[in-house]
């Protein structure tokens, strides 16, 4: 008896195309999703620089205008001649002195974040003004700080 043979039958094959294109685009999506989270580590800005070879020590790249300030902090107490300024810890006599020394700082930069903090003492009218100088003065970005609630 002879055996059948398999290619005798001849039948059409088919190939499901759907799910193959489904997979390849579910695969494109992650791909995508995943590539436009990374950062170009070239435009982070680092102080700290390769050593060059063979030695231990950093080498000390310049400062230049884009790296990132200390904290501009404006804080305002509230006292009997008035409202005083004192700007990173250095006291300021008078709003003409005051808005000179923020136009020197935004000069540099108006994008740094300025945080004023007022005393609970100071008069809105006095914050207001102050804000205003600031404005007047070049900074884009000025933020308030508040006192913490001791509990």
């Amino acid at each position: 008896m002879r055996r059948p043979s398999l290619f005798a039958r001849r039948e059409r094959l088919e190939v499901a195309m759907t799910p193959m294109i489904d997979v390849v685009f579910l695969l494109l999506v992650f791909f995508i999703w995943t590539a436009s989270f990374q950062i170009p580590e070239a435009s982070l800005s680092s102080r700290i620089a390769a050593p060059p070879a063979g030695t231990g020590e950093a080498v000390d790249a310049p400062l230049t205008p884009t790296d990132d300030f200390d904290q501009i902090v404006l804080r305002m107490v509230g006292g009997e001649q008035g409202v005083q300024w004192r700007l990173n810890d250095q006291p300021i006599a008078d709003p003409a002195a005051l808005k000179q020394r923020l136009a020197a700082i935004a000069s540099v930069r108006r994008d740094a974040p300025l945080i004023l903090h007022p005393d609970s003492e100071v008069v809105l009218g006095d914050v207001i003004r102050t804000y205003d100088l600031a404005r007047l003065a070049g900074f884009e970005s000025i933020q308030f700080a508040t006192p913490v609630k001791q509990p």
